[in-house]
């Protein structure tokens, strides 16, 4: 969790950020759209958006209104393209999708949500409407399950403290003891499998990623139609290419990537993810 007392910090570049991020969600936006988004005054968010179109950024649209440019790009691809973990990320998602013919991604863990740093869609499944970035919330999800089962109890305490369980479908565990018990089976088997938690007609298969340390701090992850597979199915047919694609990628995951290697920070503001 940020610390705005830290004398380090420097609260108008924290400002800018938590306006960026405000904007990345869908649509144009309004001085005081964000102004309510991110709880800042409205005359401090006129002057970051005009900052913001300044240097690129950003662009007004329409009456009063701002949205962000392709130029926004470049701060997240510096992050995918700082290390050759991402060419060979990269390569094993896009053999891995040839094998298994299903939407499939590499996830982290960030706050309460897991995002996704790289995902190669399927056409078959057109409810999900998500890319590099989108944000799920991760007890509900395959590839957040796997982050939360291998972390510690300390983190998983953290975790299922401050995160509240949310109903997204009528199949989505909101007992924290129950969520504690699926976890469990996680580190047992070595893969999660969830259906139709976050969205009613999809389910997922994930697996860990780990580092050099052979800390789990990624997963991939398949998403598949409840109404062709069945777990069995997929700890048949779709398992082993995922393990093999973790393999190749176990060993060169650099250890920044986990959550348990910084302190557990509490998420900001509304999950970006998007559901139909």
């Amino acid at each position: 969790m940020a610390n705005p007392d830290n004398e380090g910090f420097i609260r108008s570049f924290a400002r800018g950020l938590a306006v960026i991020e405000a904007m990345g969600r869908s649509g144009t936006h309004t001085v005081a759209t964000v102004s309510v988004a991110t709880g800042l005054p409205r005359t401090v968010v006129r002057r970051i958006l005009l900052t913001l179109c300044e240097l690129g950024f950003a662009t007004e649209s329409g009456e009063k209104g701002f949205r962000l440019t392709p130029k926004i790009l470049n701060l997240g691809m510096t992050y995918l393209t700082s290390l050759p973990f991402w060419g060979h990320a990269q390569r094993a998602l896009e053999n891995l999708c040839v094998q298994v013919r299903e939407s499939c991604a590499l996830a982290v863990f960030d706050g309460e949500e897991v995002v996704f740093v790289l995902r190669i869609p399927s056409p078959k499944i057109m409810s999900l409407r998500l890319g590099m970035g989108s944000r799920l919330p991760a007890y509900a999800t395959a590839p957040g399950r796997v982050l939360l089962g291998f972390q510690s109890e300390e983190f998983l305490g953290h975790y299922l403290e401050e995160t509240t369980l949310e109903p997204l479908t009528p199949s989505t565990v909101i007992s924290k003891e129950a969520l504690t018990e699926a976890l469990r089976d996680v580190t047992r088997d070595g893969y999660a499998w969830v259906d139709g938690e976050f969205d009613a007609h999809v389910c997922g298969l994930a697996v860990p990623v780990r580092d050099e340390q052979r800390n789990v701090v990624a997963a991939i992850s398949a998403n598949l139609l409840s109404s062709e597979m069945s777990r069995d199915r997929a700890v048949k047919e779709i398992l082993p290419a995922l393990r093999a694609a973790a393999e190749q990628l176990s060993g060169l995951a650099p250890a920044f990537l986990g959550p348990a290697s910084r302190p557990y920070p509490r998420a900001n503001g509304t999950s970006a993810s998007s559901r139909a």
